[in-house]
């Protein structure tokens, strides 16, 4: 079999997310936001054009600057554009460099004002050169600028910091498509001086290609990234950079002189090139739901940009983006039990021809919550008709009050030749054994047919009819494939995900067969002939919620597409993941054809592996990303299930939502965003609308155009208008912002006329309150809706209790009181994580014939008697406050460090109720101090204090104890550190590690 796991690696961490502000809906051009200068500098047409090449003050080697010069003046004479040379400073005025279309630094920073470098006249000549659109070409030395040139620095996009030894390496061609690396080997051996950045110009700059640097370079520093060539749009002109040229010989090379001709075409503007796709801020997302969904985890976008959204509690959702419309296609009806203790719908997949016969397939339990079905479905517009349900398989369901709110996995894919891919993960009970007979935890392959049926394609992983085993397996082995993609180019198959070890994998499938070992009956390991069909097996201690990689879609370039915000041809057959958890994608590089190399160290490489994964999106900010696809117009859609367990104002869950990327460069599209100040209540019913926040960035001027009733008309063309709906029915008020391109955004909202949102609130549970695994936890709940009258008695099916710790059990109504009466049951057994632990309540009311139903909402957080230091909610003091560091011994591997005098954390909500003390388990590596527990503030109420004594031989931690005085309801309660003797020349006080909270707690004690 063609399929192993990829080496994984150290993924580059997200830099601190910049704010997204801006939405946007439609763009079908680009509107351009910079400086404009009085003058233009022409862009060059191919093959006419005049280049400077100046190499004045240059510090390296002369032999390699006169071989530079005579390179660029051959590349002129055999493609047709004017070089002029000169080492004279004086050519930088206006005059000067008016004549060119292109300079280029040969070997030379030329910053310098001493010597023959470049005086303030020319700094000043340089610069306007550039503002007025000029183009410039560095290489090599041209990085060592000045240090007291922000700009030239800004020009060049970084500067060197020191140079290694002369030494082979390679380096890692990341941009297929740029004229300067299109003809360059996925993996380029050279001989070079590399060079170490004092600052890493990665997201400032589009970087074309980088080092290798896990070849062992000497000298050069340990990162994840080393770019080695970049381009960008700088301050109105144009700049492209090669570390490459230190000696002569590079000046010979066919694949060196390739690399630089591409660069001088492209910042003379002679040749067209993206120098934006890895660049900070080229994107921009669009929400494109104004919140309402639940669980949600897959999605699809059909031919004519609908977004179809899988929702985890059953309904299918589609956002029209021609209209922002909400609306539910399909809800398979999942009682609260179903919805609770089952793996829901999951996977999501639209038929390759979708666009004349409506057919989509679905992932999901069947209404008793046992079984996984997969089935076919047939849409009509923006409804989905239940009985049009084709089942073409069923498997046993892997939910169980024992696995708690695991996120069971489950998705589909199809490739070019019409196969349908679906992966059911290893989160199941009993485990995914990897038994050759058993379709849970491998990855699936059938034909479906026209009659609702299917055919197992011949090349599966077991032939039919094998005794023992079930045809339509295709992969099996991987531990919990949570998504699986194909690429649809090629069809190759990959899927991604977290090894029982915490090992991040990533697989690229090209043929049926065993991709890692299984998990056998009893958790024994095999090959897949070894393993026997399962009769029982046993609960996989290590199911969670996903986490590490998940496998997002691979990208196929349409050059024909008008869609002018789409994903850039850098992107052409590159693989991009995500880290729910972690909160950021990453884009996986793939070596396009098998190479080898002339110096011993480097081994052979072939097709298909792995060659390069760099952060994609780091300035955008995400609650848990949960699935991610491409749509017909080259855009991403992404969807994030928002915060775990916390609910929002309209019964969804807070943050989750349908975004769309754009690709957007050095333009920005205006944005367009809709606040109320209600969404629901009796005809005749008021609103007051604002778009705040809509708009384009300098105030530039946009126009608003509201339509409030969804006819289709202009009802206001102000900011901030008001409307008063007469007519009882759901209406989707839509807001268009037009810039002064043309360019428009559109934004929604949903109003709910002749019915009110229910009240929801939960009684017996404190907000904030202490439990211990095993714990049941009873509490009531209330309801008051305003259409059916507060002594209406509420229908206890119609209540959704959602815990990730634990099991809410059946809701009975309470006797002579409108209201339902359960409990949670903790999770036994394993310790449960620490931290905070959400409970959602949630109530759906019956609605009216003429108006549609609303849902009601509360939410607590219960926190488990053992808490993670680390796991603070905020922090702050004198000095900054702690730090969560890396520390082997610590509990959870990590740390409270940083500590300094004044300074606290604090974990918010609390109730400590009747909690009686805490433990503090501490290590003295410092000079010591004290801890006090205060309620509300750092210097609020003293509920306890306890001492930490300073450094001590052998370092053993300690584990003081204080009382701690009652607290009433619940409180944000701070833990702050102190020791008047600490100053800046001292150590820190001490770190800390955990907490244990002593008393009997929120709940009372279940069977242990």
């Amino acid at each position: 079999m063609s399929s192993s796991p990829l080496p994984s690696r150290s993924l580059p961490r997200a830099h601190p997310p910049a704010s997204i502000a801006l939405m946007a809906l439609f763009a079908l051009l680009a509107l351009i936001i910079g400086s404009v200068t009085a003058a233009s500098f022409p862009r060059a047409p191919a093959g006419s054009f005049r280049v400077l090449v100046y190499s004045g003050s240059a510090p390296g080697s002369q032999d390699t600057v006169r071989a530079g010069v005579d390179a660029v003046r051959e590349l002129g004479a055999e493609n047709g554009f004017a070089v002029e040379a000169t080492d004279d400073p004086g050519v930088f005025d206006d005059a000067g460099l008016s004549r060119f279309h292109a300079v280029v630094f040969n070997n030379t920073s030329s910053a310098r004002e001493e010597g023959n470098g470049l005086g303030q006249d020319g700094r000043a000549a340089l610069q306007k050169y550039i503002r007025a659109g000029g183009g410039w070409v560095g290489l090599h030395d041209a990085s060592a600028g000045v240090r007291d040139w922000e700009w030239y620095e800004g020009l060049v996009g970084a500067v060197s910091d020191r140079g290694t030894p002369v030494q082979t390496g390679r380096v890692e061609v990341l941009d297929h498509a740029h004229p300067s690396t299109v003809m360059l080997p996925d993996l380029w051996e050279r001989t070079e001086e590399w060079y170490n950045w004092r600052t890493d110009p990665t997201g400032a700059v589009h970087t074309l290609a980088h080092i290798r640097a896990r070849d062992g370079i000497g000298g050069l520093d340990e990162s994840v990234e080393h770019p080695w060539s970049w381009c960008q749009e700088y301050d109105g002109g144009r700049s492209w950079f090669s570390a490459g040229g230190h000696s002569p010989t590079a000046f010979r090379e066919d694949g060196f002189l390739a690399h630089l001709l591409g660069g001088i075409e492209w910042a003379a503007g002679a040749k067209p090139g993206d120098c934006t796709a890895t660049r900070a801020g080229s994107f921009q997302r669009t929400p494109l739901t104004a919140g309402g969904l639940t669980d949600p985890v897959d999605a699809a976008v059909t031919p004519d940009r609908r977004v179809l959204v899988a929702e985890r509690t059953g309904r299918l959702k589609i956002v029209d983006q021609r209209t922002m419309r909400v609306s539910t296609a399909l809800d398979l009806a999942y009682g609260p039990e179903t919805a609770a203790r089952s793996d829901g719908l999951t996977g999501l997949a639209l038929d390759p021809g979708f666009a004349d016969n409506n057919w989509l397939y679905l992932l999901h339990s069947d209404t008793t919550g046992k079984q996984l079905v997969l089935s076919r479905f047939t849409a009509d517009g923006n409804t989905v008709d239940p009985a049009s349900e084709k089942r073409l398989l069923t498997l046993p369901g892997r939910r169980s009050t024992d696995i708690g709110d695991s996120r069971s996995s489950g998705s589909l894919a199809f490739d070019r030749n019409g196969h349908l891919y679906a992966s059911t993960g290893d989160i199941t009970l009993p485990i995914a054994s990897g038994a050759p007979n058993d379709l849970r935890g491998a990855i699936l392959r059938i034909t479906p047919q026209d009659d609702g049926t299917y055919t197992v394609p011949e090349d599966n992983l077991f032939a039919s009819g094998t005794v023992g085993t079930r045809p339509e397996i295709y992969a099996m082995g991987m531990r919990n494939p949570y998504r699986v993609t194909v690429d649809p180019v090629n069809g190759t198959l990959f899927a991604a995900g977290t090894d029982a070890d915490g090992t991040v994998e990533y697989f690229r499938i090209t043929e049926a067969g065993q991709t890692v070992r299984p998990y056998c009956t009893g958790g024994t390991a095999g090959g897949a002939t070894d393993c026997t069909p399962r009769v029982d097996g046993v609960p996989d201690p290590a199911s969670e919620a996903p986490g590490g990689a998940v496998s997002g879609p691979v990208y196929a370039y349409d050059p024909g597409s008008l869609y002018r915000t789409k994903f850039p041809e850098y992107f052409a057959g590159k693989w991009l993941t995500y880290d729910p958890a972690g909160r950021r994608f990453t884009a996986l590089s793939f070596q396009r054809t098998d190479q080898t190399f002339s110096d011993p160290r480097f081994g052979p490489v072939e097709s298909g592996e792995l060659q390069s994964a760099d952060g994609v999106f780091e300035d955008m900010e995400w609650n848990r990303p949960t699935a991610a696809v491409f749509g017909p117009d080259g855009a991403l859609y992404v969807v994030d299930s928002g915060l775990a367990g916390v609910t929002a104002p309209g019964g969804g869950d807070e943050g989750a939502g349908v975004f769309r990327i754009d690709h957007v460069g050095d333009d920005r599209l205006p944005g367009a965003a809709i606040t109320t100040d209600r969404d629901n209540g009796p005809a005749p019913l008021s609103v007051s609308f604002t778009g705040a926040g809509s708009g384009l960035p300098g105030d530039l001027e946009v126009t608003y155009a509201w339509d409030f009733d969804g006819d289709g008309g202009t009802d206001s063309t102000v900011a901030n208008p008001s409307y008063t709906y007469r007519v009882e029915g759901r209406f989707t008020a839509r807001l268009t912002v037009t810039g002064p391109e043309g360019t428009t955004a559109m934004a929604g909202q949903d109003i709910t006329v002749g019915n009110t949102r229910p009240r929801v609130s939960v009684h017996g549970l404190p907000d904030g309150g202490l439990f211990r695994p095993g714990d049941t936890l009873p509490f009531t709940v209330e309801v008051t809706d305003d259409e059916d009258g507060e002594r209406t008695r509420v229908d206890c099916s119609r209540i959704l209790v959602r815990s990730a710790a634990g099991h809410p059990g059946a809701l009975r109504p309470v006797t002579g009181f409108p209201g339902c009466r359960g409990s949670i049951v903790m999770r036994s057994g394993a310790v449960l994580p620490s931290g905070a632990h959400r409970i959602t309540v949630r109530y759906t009311d019956r609605g009216t014939p003429s108006v549609p139903e609303l849902v009601g909402h509360a939410s607590l957080t219960l926190r488990t008697a053992f808490q993670e230091a680390e796991g603070f909610t905020s922090t702050g003091g004198a000095h900054g406050g702690a730090v969560a560091g890396s520390r082997a011994q610590a509990s959870g591997g990590r740390a409270l460090t940083e500590i300094e005098d004044g300074d606290w954390v604090s974990f918010n909500p609390v109730s400590l109720g009747s909690i009686r003390s805490v433990t503090v388990r501490a290590n003295p590596c410092g000079i010591g101090g004290t801890i006090e527990f205060r309620a509300g503030s750092p210097d609020g109420p003293l509920l306890g204090s306890l001492s930490v004594p300073g450094v001590r031989e052998g370092g053993a931690a300690v584990s003081p104890t204080t009382a701690l005085k009652r607290a009433d309801g619940n409180v944000r309660l701070y833990m702050v550190f102190a020791n008047p003797a600490w100053s800046s020349e001292r150590p820190d006080l001490f770190t800390v590690d955990r907490l244990r909270f002593h008393g009997p707690g929120t709940g009372k004690a279940g069977a242990r």
